[in-house]
Formats: structure tokens, C-alpha cells, sequence
């Protein structure tokens, strides 16, 4: 099994922990009239998780026409919910049902508290990711101009995180973002965008030896950076509010994958700033002819991979699949030459071609995602 495959079971996993599975279906496809009872702690995809069977009960006798169940005691008190409070249930597209208890308090801003003294870099991120509205900095000493200017500079790292309010010994950041004017999907699509173009330019700048190209693509991999975070936060978010997750037209199992599907994408980003940060002097033109060709197939598969995401094309699974063998065998041949040929600087040039070979390794990775939905 895959190390995607591994992953997408252990969350899958975890989601279902937090919502109410379906009956059992019988043999024919019908759910069974009188499952067995399921109380207790009981093995599911390998991990034990806690499952608790709810009778189904008519109200108004056989004409009744509605339905209920009742609630787990322990769930009721834990959620802090009495009697008069509003739960939300919604419906997913495999039947399942949703029941959830922050239906009247998604609409309200999350306020969480750090201190300045904290790590302060690691503490924002977690909470921005975690999805907070609202980030309240404190402090028991007045907080000084530098620290000021350093969380000026750390909060660049997130798109729409501001500063809204502040004194002595507070700094107010609030997440501006609605998950509505940039959707995950717009996100992804402006993140491959940002990465293709930095796979050129590094490319460009390596072939030419033009160091400042270079540094543009490695302060560019900065905007990749803070489309990944607004990505994870929106995701995290989804998984969290089922009625945000309906609203942003997100299963489950696709939040799944476009988790994993951003992480590739940075990769690849990172790979860009490689090869960027490798600027010397220009190589030699026979040595880019053969370089190049590469790059063009890496960006098909990188391109056909995101693609794929969205509109799942088993013609762009197989090219993605093939162009990955041809791209190995393509880069051995290409390492011998340099070894056999040293022109420049041969130990550099063979790692820009790792480099290549890993952005189509990770490209594969990416379509990857799509082929357990269609088995």
C-alpha cells in the first residue's frame, strides 16, 4: 500500500470518528430493520473506535409521521447543549448524517489568546491554520517597537491576516479572508500557476547564469507559501463545519485529497527555489538542449496532475503514469552524460536534474490521489 493510500485511510478514518455511520446494508443492498446492537468500543478499519446504536422511534403512532432518536447523554454534556438548543443536521452524499452541535456558533468570530513571550511564529501559524477569526497577542510588559515590527513581518506569511487593534499590551490580528471570494479550488489553481512559472524562470535563470531571475523566483516561492497556509485553514475549517464543508462543495475524502494535493504543490515549489538558488554561470548550450525537453515533460505531467484534481481524465492518469518511467530512464541517461562529459560545474548540474526528476515523481504523486475513487 502507498504512502498516499496509508494516509487518505488513517483521515478517512478520523472523519468518520466524527460523524454518525449508516445502517449496516444486508446482502441484497438494503439496510437491515433490526442491525445488531453496537455499543462499546469496536474495530473499525483496523483502530477501535467508540459506537453507540440508537433505536429508531415513531412519534403519533402508526400514522406518525416523524422520527427520532435519542442522543447519547455523555455527547449532550460534553457539547454543553440543554434542552431548547439547536443542533444543525445536514445530509452527506454517501447518506450519512451530521450532527452538529456549533451550528449557532460558526457564524461568530473565534478568539484565540497568545502570549508575546511564547514562540510566537509556531503559535500564529498553529492558530491561523486551526482556523481562528481572531488572534489576541498579550502581553504584561509593554510590548516593545521591535517586537512590534517582527510580528509586522511574521504576519506576511498569511494572506488576509491583519492587524486591527492595539496598545500597550495587546496587538488584535484578525483573518479578513471569506472562504467564498478565494475557494479552495481558485487557491489551487492560482498556487499551480505560481509554481509553473517558477519551474521555468529557475530553469531560465540557471541556463543563463542570471542570479537576480533567480532571487525573484525564490521571493516568489513566498506567495506559494501563504496560499498553502490559506488552503490548510480553509480545509481544516471544512472538516470542522460541516455547513462550511456544504457551502464550499467539499466531500470529505476531496478535503482529503486537495490536503495532500497542496503539499505536493509546495514541494515542487521548493524544487523551483533549488535549482534557483544553483545560478552560476551560463552552462553550455548542448548541455540546455538536452535539459530542456525534460522540463517540458515535467510540465505536462505537472500540469495534466492538477488538472486531474478537479475533472478526474484517465487519458491524463496514463500519460502522467508513463511519462514518469520514460522521465527516469531520460534523467539516468542525461546524469551519465554529465559524468562522462563534465562542462561547468558537473556535481550542480546533476543535482538540477535530480531536481526535475523529483518534480515528476511528485507530479505522479498528485494524480496518484485520483485512482482510489475510481478502482
Amino acid at each position: 500500500m502507498s504512502m498516499v493510500h496509508r494516509m487518505k485511510r488513517y483521515i478517512l478514518l478520523v472523519l468518520n470518528v466524527c460523524h454518525l455511520a449508516p445502517l449496516e446494508k444486508s446482502a441484497r443492498g438494503k439496510c437491515n430493520k433490526h442491525p445488531p446492537k453496537l455499543n462499546g468500543r469496536l474495530p473499525i478499519q483496523g483502530e477501535e473506535i467508540m459506537v453507540i446504536t440508537r433505536t429508531l422511534q415513531q412519534t403519533g403512532g402508526k400514522t406518525g409521521s416523524s422520527f427520532l432518536i435519542i442522543l447519547p447523554k455523555d455527547w449532550v454534556i460534553k457539547q454543553k447543549l440543554s434542552k431548547g438548543d439547536p443542533v444543525f443536521i445536514a445530509e452527506r452524499e454517501d447518506g450519512c448524517l451530521i450532527i452538529d452541535p456549533r451550528f449557532a456558533k460558526t457564524g461568530e468570530p473565534r478568539t484565540t489568546i497568545a502570549k508575546i513571550e511564547q514562540n510566537l511564529r509556531w503559535e500564529i501559524t498553529s492558530r491561523y491554520l486551526l482556523g481562528f477569526d481572531e488572534i489576541r497577542i498579550v502581553s504584561k510588559e509593554s510590548i516593545t517597537n521591535s517586537q512590534r515590527n517582527e510580528l509586522e513581518r511574521m504576519i506576511k506569511r498569511f494572506v488576509a491576516l491583519e492587524i486591527t487593534e492595539e496598545d500597550d499590551h495587546q496587538i488584535v490580528l484578525r483573518c479578513l479572508v471569506d472562504p467564498s471570494t478565494l475557494p479552495v479550488n481558485t487557491a489551487l489553481r492560482r498556487m499551480h500557476q505560481i509554481t509553473s512559472r517558477m519551474i521555468d524562470d529557475s530553469l531560465n535563470a540557471y541556463f543563463i547564469g542570471d542570479s537576480e531571475a533567480a532571487e525573484e523566483v525564490v521571493q516568489r516561492d513566498e506567495e506559494v507559501d501563504r496560499l498553502f497556509f490559506l488552503i490548510v485553514r480553509e480545509l481544516r475549517s471544512a472538516i470542522q463545519y460541516p455547513r462550511m464543508s456544504e457551502a464550499m462543495k467539499l466531500t470529505p475524502v476531496k478535503a482529503l485529497d486537495f490536503r495532500l494535493a497542496v503539499q505536493y504543490l509546495e514541494r515542487i515549489a521548493d524544487l523551483a527555489v533549488d535549482i534557483a538558488q544553483r545560478v552560476e554561470e551560463p552552462i553550455d548550450i548542448s548541455l540546455i538542449k538536452k535539459i530542456e525537453p525534460i522540463a517540458k515533460e515535467v510540465q505536462d505531467m505537472f500540469s495534466d496532475a492538477v488538472k486531474n484534481l478537479f475533472k478526474f481524465d484517465p487519458k491524463k492518469v496514463t500519460f502522467v503514469i508513463n511519462a514518469e518511467k520514460r522521465l527516469i530512464s531520460k534523467t539516468a541517461k542525461l546524469r551519465q552524460y554529465i559524468v562522462a562529459s563534465p562542462n561547468g560545474q558537473p556535481h550542480t548540474q546533476v543535482l538540477v536534474v535530480d531536481s526535475l526528476l523529483r518534480m515528476g515523481e511528485t507530479a505522479k504523486d498528485i494524480v496518484d490521489l485520483a485512482l482510489p475513487q475510481h478502482d
